[in-house]
């Protein structure tokens, strides 16, 4: 019986074109908001007042990977945070849409266009800060500063996602693991996983927040985004040429004890030797989703950031983590 029923839940897990704007929960900071851009739905959160900041979740992640900094930020900016296509409550399209970092910045811009901002800031993590970068890159009329953490733009030889690629593949096959997913039968064994060696210092509410925060994100996953999502580090771009085009300040976070930490290291390495106005920071004992790990620090890292009136940075600086 749980084989039909996992199957069953496959087709009514998720929408695949939000064209009623319908949302899965209602935001726990914040008011829902949507914009059409290019024929797509796109869902977003608002919250706060002063200069805008878009945040850009990570793979497989909606806007609520933000909810543990949301609090920090409103207090000093208008904070929109995104549901990028494929994610959350925005419309998940089976084709048409590659979902590549390229894709998704182009869209992102022309929704800053739509939206009527002249400027913003940006803050993307994983996936999101790779699109963070390539929107400075590609559109730096409209972007203010990038926070980028663990945002990848450099191919690199060890590529990860490799077993959610294999497992996602399959059109019925693949329907299986991203059902029980979206069951919440694995919410607390994923919301490990996402903190690894960081869980355990957490509080029982911190670590009931969080299993709440990747519950909520996957009860809407799609299998044919987060496989496509998955495959983006071979599809993208090799985005070393274009991220020399990079002229607005840039902060890039890093975790010590990231499991991307390696690839990490690169970019950082490769964002201070290339651009002119780069801080890089690694965070001590910090994990690759500093969002959620560290909220307050990294919020006043990144309100510390964009609070500077002028860079002050003609050469990064690169703070290295203790030695093991």
């Amino acid at each position: 019986m749980l084989i039909p029923w996992i199957l069953l839940n496959s087709g009514c897990g998720y929408i695949v074109k939000n064209d009623h704007h319908r949302v899965y929960s209602k935001p726990k900071y914040g008011q829902d908001r949507f914009v059409v851009v290019q024929g797509y739905n796109i869902h977003y959160i608002e919250s706060g007042e002063g200069e805008p900041v878009l945040l850009i979740p990570g793979a497989w992640s909606s806007y609520r990977f933000w909810n543990r900094i949301i609090p920090f930020l409103s207090k000093h900016n208008r904070i929109l945070a995104l549901d990028y296509l494929g994610a959350g409550d925005s419309d998940k399209p089976r084709s048409g849409f590659d979902y590549s970092v390229e894709e998704q910045a182009n869209l992102i811009a022309r929704m800053i266009e739509v939206l009527e901002i002249s400027r913003v800031h940006i803050v993307g993590t994983s996936y999101g800060g790779s699109i963070a970068l390539t929107l400075a890159a590609r559109y730096p009329d409209r972007i203010g500063k990038v926070v980028s953490i663990e945002g990848n733009g450099v191919k690199h030889k060890k590529v990860p996602y490799r077993p959610m690629e294999d497992l996602l593949k399959w059109p019925l096959f693949g329907e299986v693991p991203i059902s029980v997913t979206r069951s919440g039968l694995l919410d607390k064994i994923i919301a490990k996983g996402v903190m690894g060696k960081a869980w355990h210092p957490l509080t029982d509410h911190e670590k009931e927040e969080i299993v709440e925060i990747v519950s909520q994100s996957n009860k809407t996953a799609s299998r044919v985004s987060w496989y496509r999502i998955s495959r983006t580090l071979v599809t993208s771009n090799d985005f070393a040429a274009e991220a020399r085009m990079i002229h607005v300040p840039v902060l890039y976070l890093y975790g010590q004890n990231s499991g991307y930490r390696e690839m990490a290291e690169a970019n950082a390495e490769f964002l201070k030797t290339h651009l002119p106005q780069v801080e890089v920071v690694c965070l001590k004992d910090g994990i690759h989703n500093l969002e959620l790990q560290r909220p307050e620090e990294v919020a006043t890292l990144i309100l510390d950031f964009l609070e500077k009136s002028q860079p002050t940075i003609s050469l990064a600086t690169f703070q290295t983590p203790d030695p093991e």
